[in-house]
Protein backbone atom coordinates (compact mmCIF):
# COMPACT_ATOMS: atom_id res chain seq x y z
CA UNK A 1 0.00 0.00 0.00
CA UNK A 2 2.67 2.55 1.31
CA UNK A 3 6.34 3.01 -0.44
CA UNK A 4 9.32 2.74 2.00
CA UNK A 5 9.37 7.27 1.53
CA UNK A 6 6.79 10.20 1.54
CA UNK A 7 3.52 8.41 3.18
CA UNK A 8 2.45 11.41 4.37
CA UNK A 9 2.55 15.00 2.32
CA UNK A 10 2.41 16.72 5.75
CA UNK A 11 1.44 16.40 9.74
CA UNK A 12 -2.17 17.90 8.77
CA UNK A 13 -2.30 15.25 5.96
CA UNK A 14 -1.25 12.08 8.64
CA UNK A 15 -4.04 13.16 11.46
CA UNK A 16 -6.78 13.13 8.64
CA UNK A 17 -5.72 9.96 8.00
CA UNK A 18 -5.11 8.71 11.48
CA UNK A 19 -8.34 10.45 12.21
CA UNK A 20 -10.21 7.74 9.41
CA UNK A 21 -8.69 4.69 10.82
CA UNK A 22 -9.50 5.88 14.21
CA UNK A 23 -13.20 6.18 13.26
CA UNK A 24 -12.85 2.53 12.09
CA UNK A 25 -12.17 1.57 15.58
CA UNK A 26 -15.36 0.24 18.00
CA UNK A 27 -14.19 1.49 21.00
CA UNK A 28 -14.18 4.83 19.37
CA UNK A 29 -17.52 4.47 17.62
CA UNK A 30 -18.85 3.27 20.83
CA UNK A 31 -17.53 6.11 22.98
CA UNK A 32 -19.56 9.08 23.74
CA UNK A 33 -17.63 12.26 22.21
CA UNK A 34 -17.55 13.76 26.30
CA UNK A 35 -15.38 10.72 27.12
CA UNK A 36 -12.91 11.16 24.43
CA UNK A 37 -9.51 13.43 25.06
CA UNK A 38 -6.76 13.71 22.61
CA UNK A 39 -3.65 14.18 24.10
CA UNK A 40 -0.71 15.30 21.96
CA UNK A 41 3.27 15.41 23.15
CA UNK A 42 4.18 18.58 21.19
CA UNK A 43 5.66 19.68 18.94
CA UNK A 44 5.23 18.20 16.17
CA UNK A 45 2.34 16.01 17.67
CA UNK A 46 0.25 18.70 18.55
CA UNK A 47 -0.65 19.41 14.56
CA UNK A 48 -1.77 15.94 14.02
CA UNK A 49 -3.54 15.54 17.17
CA UNK A 50 -5.53 18.96 16.41
CA UNK A 51 -6.65 17.21 13.32
CA UNK A 52 -7.77 14.09 14.68
CA UNK A 53 -9.51 15.98 17.49
CA UNK A 54 -11.20 18.52 14.77
CA UNK A 55 -12.36 14.60 13.44
CA UNK A 56 -13.56 12.94 16.41
CA UNK A 57 -15.30 16.21 17.90
CA UNK A 58 -12.96 15.67 21.10
CA UNK A 59 -11.34 17.66 23.05
CA UNK A 60 -7.67 17.88 22.15
CA UNK A 61 -4.91 19.09 25.13
CA UNK A 62 -1.00 18.05 25.14
CA UNK A 63 0.85 15.64 27.76
CA UNK A 64 3.96 17.03 28.66
CA UNK A 65 6.53 14.63 28.21
CA UNK A 66 10.06 14.95 27.21
CA UNK A 67 12.65 13.08 25.39
CA UNK A 68 16.16 12.59 26.99
CA UNK A 69 18.68 11.92 23.56
CA UNK A 70 21.44 10.32 22.76
CA UNK A 71 25.08 11.99 23.41
CA UNK A 72 25.84 13.89 20.30
CA UNK A 73 22.65 12.20 18.57
CA UNK A 74 19.77 13.96 19.90
CA UNK A 75 16.90 12.79 17.79
CA UNK A 76 17.34 8.87 19.43
CA UNK A 77 15.69 8.69 22.66
CA UNK A 78 17.71 7.01 25.51
CA UNK A 79 15.09 7.76 27.79
CA UNK A 80 11.70 10.13 28.58
CA UNK A 81 10.26 12.01 31.69
CA UNK A 82 6.99 12.61 32.19
CA UNK A 83 4.69 15.38 34.21
CA UNK A 84 5.08 13.93 37.38
CA UNK A 85 9.10 12.50 36.77
CA UNK A 86 8.34 9.24 35.60
CA UNK A 87 11.12 8.20 33.76
CA UNK A 88 11.47 5.85 31.41
CA UNK A 89 15.45 4.90 30.15
CA UNK A 90 16.33 2.56 27.59
CA UNK A 91 19.41 0.16 29.66
CA UNK A 92 20.71 -1.29 26.36
CA UNK A 93 21.77 2.83 25.92
CA UNK A 94 22.32 4.49 29.20
CA UNK A 95 24.52 2.09 31.00
CA UNK A 96 27.72 3.98 29.79
CA UNK A 97 26.86 7.35 30.65
CA UNK A 98 25.76 7.68 33.91
CA UNK A 99 26.63 11.18 33.97
CA UNK A 100 25.01 12.54 31.26
CA UNK A 101 21.83 10.53 32.28
CA UNK A 102 21.92 12.68 35.50
CA UNK A 103 22.45 16.34 34.14
CA UNK A 104 19.88 15.35 31.07
CA UNK A 105 16.87 14.12 33.73
CA UNK A 106 17.33 17.75 35.27
CA UNK A 107 17.54 19.11 31.89
CA UNK A 108 13.84 17.22 31.65
CA UNK A 109 12.28 18.06 34.70
CA UNK A 110 12.91 21.48 33.61
CA UNK A 111 11.75 21.39 30.06
CA UNK A 112 8.82 19.29 31.20
CA UNK A 113 7.61 22.33 33.27
CA UNK A 114 8.55 24.56 30.74
CA UNK A 115 5.59 22.83 28.30
CA UNK A 116 3.34 22.54 30.79
CA UNK A 117 3.33 26.45 31.22
CA UNK A 118 3.51 27.60 27.41
CA UNK A 119 0.95 25.30 26.32
CA UNK A 120 -1.35 24.36 29.20
CA UNK A 121 -1.02 27.76 31.51
CA UNK A 122 0.00 24.91 34.32
CA UNK A 123 -3.01 23.27 34.31
CA UNK A 124 -3.22 20.04 35.71
CA UNK A 125 -4.85 17.61 33.21
CA UNK A 126 -8.00 15.79 34.06
CA UNK A 127 -8.04 12.39 32.64
CA UNK A 128 -10.39 11.03 35.26
CA UNK A 129 -12.40 8.23 33.10
CA UNK A 130 -11.44 9.33 29.89
CA UNK A 131 -10.51 7.56 27.01
CA UNK A 132 -7.19 9.05 26.29
CA UNK A 133 -5.38 8.76 22.71
CA UNK A 134 -2.21 9.38 23.04
CA UNK A 135 -1.03 10.98 19.59
CA UNK A 136 2.73 11.80 18.34
CA UNK A 137 3.87 12.26 14.88
CA UNK A 138 6.10 9.27 14.39
CA UNK A 139 7.46 7.00 17.03
CA UNK A 140 10.97 6.04 16.79
CA UNK A 141 12.33 4.27 19.94
CA UNK A 142 9.40 4.86 21.31
CA UNK A 143 10.56 6.34 24.62
CA UNK A 144 8.35 9.69 24.92
CA UNK A 145 5.20 7.56 23.95
CA UNK A 146 5.94 5.04 26.81
CA UNK A 147 6.66 7.73 29.62
CA UNK A 148 3.14 9.03 28.64
CA UNK A 149 1.31 6.26 28.99
CA UNK A 150 2.78 4.51 31.78
CA UNK A 151 2.37 7.77 33.36
CA UNK A 152 -1.44 8.13 32.54
CA UNK A 153 -2.00 4.27 33.66
CA UNK A 154 0.20 4.97 36.86
CA UNK A 155 -2.49 7.67 38.66
CA UNK A 156 -4.25 7.01 41.60
CA UNK A 157 -7.71 4.95 40.51
CA UNK A 158 -9.92 7.17 40.81
CA UNK A 159 -8.05 9.64 38.56
CA UNK A 160 -7.35 7.18 36.15
CA UNK A 161 -7.93 7.01 32.46
CA UNK A 162 -11.10 4.44 31.31
CA UNK A 163 -8.33 3.28 28.50
CA UNK A 164 -5.61 4.54 27.14
CA UNK A 165 -5.04 4.39 23.22
CA UNK A 166 -1.92 5.37 21.65
CA UNK A 167 -2.11 6.56 17.88
CA UNK A 168 0.39 7.31 15.67
CA UNK A 169 0.69 7.71 11.61
CA UNK A 170 4.14 5.54 11.68
CA UNK A 171 6.02 3.44 13.95
CA UNK A 172 9.14 1.30 14.03
CA UNK A 173 8.37 -2.10 14.46
CA UNK A 174 9.73 -3.07 18.05
CA UNK A 175 8.99 -0.18 19.66
CA UNK A 176 5.11 -0.68 18.04
CA UNK A 177 5.84 -4.08 20.04
CA UNK A 178 6.95 -2.53 23.38
CA UNK A 179 3.85 -0.05 23.23
CA UNK A 180 1.22 -2.59 22.73
CA UNK A 181 1.98 -4.27 25.73
CA UNK A 182 1.11 -0.86 27.58
CA UNK A 183 -1.43 0.41 25.75
CA UNK A 184 -4.94 -0.74 25.50
CA UNK A 185 -4.72 -0.30 22.34
CA UNK A 186 -2.53 0.73 19.74
CA UNK A 187 -2.94 2.24 16.65
CA UNK A 188 -0.43 3.05 13.76
CA UNK A 189 -0.98 3.29 9.69
CA UNK A 190 2.52 2.33 9.06
CA UNK A 191 4.95 0.05 10.21
CA UNK A 192 8.16 -0.11 7.95
CA UNK A 193 10.52 -2.59 7.90
CA UNK A 194 12.88 -0.18 7.11
CA UNK A 195 12.88 2.48 9.46
CA UNK A 196 15.81 5.27 10.05
CA UNK A 197 14.04 8.18 11.34
CA UNK A 198 10.02 9.33 11.29
CA UNK A 199 10.48 11.98 9.03
CA UNK A 200 11.70 9.83 6.48
CA UNK A 201 8.25 8.96 5.90
CA UNK A 202 6.92 12.98 5.42
CA UNK A 203 7.46 15.00 2.46
CA UNK A 204 6.77 17.67 4.51
CA UNK A 205 9.04 17.31 8.03
CA UNK A 206 9.71 21.17 8.64
CA UNK A 207 10.42 21.74 12.73
CA UNK A 208 6.85 23.03 14.56
CA UNK A 209 7.44 26.05 16.48
CA UNK A 210 6.39 27.00 19.99
CA UNK A 211 3.89 29.55 18.70
CA UNK A 212 2.84 27.63 15.55
CA UNK A 213 1.89 24.80 17.82
CA UNK A 214 -0.36 27.02 20.24
CA UNK A 215 -2.09 27.35 17.22
CA UNK A 216 -3.57 24.34 17.09
CA UNK A 217 -4.59 23.82 20.67
CA UNK A 218 -8.14 25.49 22.21
CA UNK A 219 -7.79 28.96 23.02
CA UNK A 220 -8.05 28.37 26.65
CA UNK A 221 -5.11 25.80 26.38
CA UNK A 222 -2.93 27.92 23.69
CA UNK A 223 -2.48 31.16 25.40
CA UNK A 224 0.94 32.51 26.40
Amino acid sequence: MYNDLFVFIDRADAGEKLAAKLLEEPVIQEAVREELLVLSIPRGGVVVGAVVARELGCSHDVIAVKKIGYPGHKELAIGAMAEDGTLVLNPHLTSQFDHYVEQAMKRASNQVKTVIRKFRQRRVLDVESKIVIVVDDGIATGETVKAAVIWLRSKECAQRPKKVIVAVPVSSPRAAREIQELSDEFVCLYLPQRFWAVGQFYWDFDQVSDEAAREYLPHSAAAP
